[in-house]
């Protein structure tokens, strides 16, 4: 990765600042940023330009530090203007609450050509930008950069004058991006590593050994913080200080200031090391509790994919799950889907595959010509079982490096790790849903007792078709759908404990009767409830007769106060009731109930409810199809 470089650019006017960025602006240059900013307000510029022209990426949180410092500078009137040829540096820039600058050029944003002065020893493809420094104010300039290095920590001393290679007006951060691979030019996972820091943070107060290895490096860090007001006053100097040269009698001292420097270095390499593998951890700890809060299957696999292109810095990723001989392509980020079609294995070749534990090339596997063209017309280049505790349940393909360049040993790992924190997330979720299976079984075999004891047969089925049209279009949290479901279809199970002779009587009931009847959406809660369902099931379950004007029962609910899942359910289950023949009354048609609905919307149900409800059922009937049947 290009190391990231800020050059001040002399623009003819004491009243325009232009600064020219090259590399990335990350997580680590927040700091830096807002040092700069800082300055460019106390010396009350009348315009900024800021470069980016050579920018490969742009961290969220700078973006936020820029367009902040945009505002603040638009209100006084001061413009501040953006040069960027990078889309996706432009994305990050931009939001929809801030107006930003930005030209394609230089010269278009300060409207005059721009002044370079090439360094002796730069490449013609890649002369920086140095300040134009006129003649007699050069020894003046030159006193004024002194005094800023003497404010300089000793490493950024010892920077300026052990990087002859460095260019005159080119300042390089004291973070250079040795965290990142040395070639890696774009990184769309920015944002994301930048929440993920933060986040993983909170393990990190929590690990004695994490502790322990932000200990060792602490002095490396303060030593980073402490030379960025050298920095930013650097920056406005334009110059750094010139190289001493060495005298023969000088060389034994050079020699033992050398080794000193080279154990020096040696410490911040280890210290670099370190804070690497802290940071992976932190990250593996942070991703490793979302992907274990995910319940669905689906969810968690979609999330993986899209954390491993965010972390890998790979271009696409693939999920074949194993149905029965074949895998088929379940999900998929960054491909077409028509690029991928499933395919099988023989046994042999199976057990091989089943074998490998790592993330390894496509082309080291044992898939078949046909397979690998195919995997490769996608830019499939990677690949690694997704293993669980029964065998292989599917296989995870990853597309070639952003950046153009193969992975590298660490990158192997990290990937490695990651897979692994998924399956056993996967494991849990597949865990979930055969617990979900087993319980839905038993459902089942509780709205028979429940049909049987009331005399009516289907109408759980009806109901809760209905109910689940109703909600999705009401936009129901999803975590609780699982929940509305078993509420629906157990909302009568209190109906157990009422005698036969009551619920098939074909006379009108007592005051007694409807009391012992009326008892059932308790009694049923609290059946519930010893089951172990989820508070959400039994609220629902509780407050299923409940009237939206308070005239229900048990507690006697209004309005908003009853939960949405029982609103949802008074008025599909009144429409049921309506349709269907009773001992003591005949079926009303499909219209003269959903009349009956509207003329008590706002008393009994919900106004929203019902609207969303008949709009189903009208719909329905004008296709000439039974409200209840499936039509597919």
């Amino acid at each position: 990765m290009s190391k990231t470089r800020f050059e001040r650019i002399e623009t003819g006017s004491a009243d325009i600042a232009a600064f020219r960025i090259s590399g990335k602006l990350g997580f680590h240059e927040n700091e830096k940023i807002e040092h700069l900013v800082k300055e460019c307000v106390r010396r009350e510029f009348g315009q900024v330009i800021f470069d980016f022209t050579e920018l490969s990426s742009l961290g969220g949180g700078v973006a936020k530090i820029l367009r902040a410092f945009v505002v603040s500078q638009n209100e006084q009137g001061r413009p501040v203007r953006f040069v960027i040829t990078n889309d996706i540096v432009l994305d990050f820039l931009r939001d929809d609450d801030t107006d930003v600058e930005v030209y394609q050029s230089y010269e278009e944003a300060v409207g005059t050509p721009l002044n370079v002065v090439p360094s002796e020893d730069a490449d013609d493809d890649d002369i920086p930008v140095a300040p134009i420094v006129d003649e007699n104010d050069e020894d003046d300039l030159l006193e004024k950069t002194e005094e800023v290095l003497e404010t300089l920590s000793v490493e950024e001393k010892d920077r300026a004058e052990d990087n002859p290679e460095i260019a005159p007006g080119v300042i390089l951060m004291s973070y250079d991006g040795q965290f990142e691979d040395d070639d890696k030019k774009v990184d769309h996972s920015e944002d994301v590593e930048e929440k993920v820091e933060e986040k993983a943070a909170v393990h990190e107060e929590k690990s004695i050994s994490a502790e322990e290895v932000v200990s060792v490096e602490e002095t490396a860090e303060q030593k980073v913080r402490a030379g960025n007001n050298g920095i930013i006053s650097e920056i406005f100097s334009g110059k750094q200080k010139d190289k001493v040269d060495e005298t023969p009698g000088e060389t034994g001292a050079k020699k033992d200031e050398s080794s000193e420097v080279d154990k020096k270095n040696d410490n911040v390499d280890i210290n670099i090391k370190l804070k690497r593998r802290l940071l992976e951890l932190k990250t593996l700890l942070s991703i490793s509790a979302d992907f274990n809060a995910i319940r669905d299957k689906k969810n968690l696999l979609d999330i993986f994919l899209l954390t491993s292109i965010a972390q890998g810095g790979v271009e696409s990723a693939v999920f074949f799950e194993k149905v029965e001989s074949s895998y088929v392509p379940m999900l998929m980020k960054g491909v077409n889907e028509n690029q991928l079609q499933p395919f099988s294995m023989p046994p042999d070749m199976e057990r091989k595959i089943a074998g490998i534990h790592d993330v390894i090339g496509l082309d080291t596997g044992s898939f078949d010509e046909v397979t690998i063209d195919m995997l490769k017309d996608a830019s499939i280049e990677y690949f690694c079982p997704f293993r669980i505790n029964e065998g292989i349940a599917g296989l995870i393909f990853l597309g070639r490096r952003i950046s153009g360049r193969g992975m590298k040993k660490e990158d192997f790992e990290f990937m490695k790790i990651l897979i692994n924190v998924a399956t056993g997330a996967y494991q849990n979720a597949l865990m979930l849903e055969r617990e979900h299976e087993r319980t839905l079984g038993i459902v089942k075999t509780l709205i028979s007792l429940i049909e049987e004891n009331t005399m009516l047969t289907g109408t759980s089925e009806f109901v809760s078709r209905y109910v689940g049209m109703v909600a999705k279009n009401m936009d129901y949290p999803e975590e609780h759908f699982k929940d509305l479901v078993y509420g629906t279809v157990l909302r009568d199970m209190g109906m157990i404990k009422v005698s036969d002779l009551i619920v098939r009587s074909p006379r009108e009931l007592t005051r007694e009767e409807w009391n012992i009847i009326n008892k059932h959406p308790e009694d049923g809660a609290e059946m519930l409830r010893r089951m172990k369902f989820e508070d959400h099931v039994v609220n629902i379950v509780l407050s299923h007769h409940e009237r939206f004007n308070g005239e229900g029962y048990p507690r006697g609910l209004r309005g908003k106060e009853i939960p949405l899942g029982s609103r949802i359910i008074s008025v599909v289950e009144s429409y049921s009731a309506m349709i269907n023949e009773r001992p003591n009354r005949p079926a009303l048609s499909s219209k003269e109930a959903l009349d009956t609905l509207r003329e008590n919307y706002g008393l009994r149900y919900d106004r929203e409810v019902v609207r969303q409800f008949a709009r189903i059922i009208e719909k329905e009937m004008a296709r000439s199809v039974r409200p209840g049947v499936t039509v597919s």
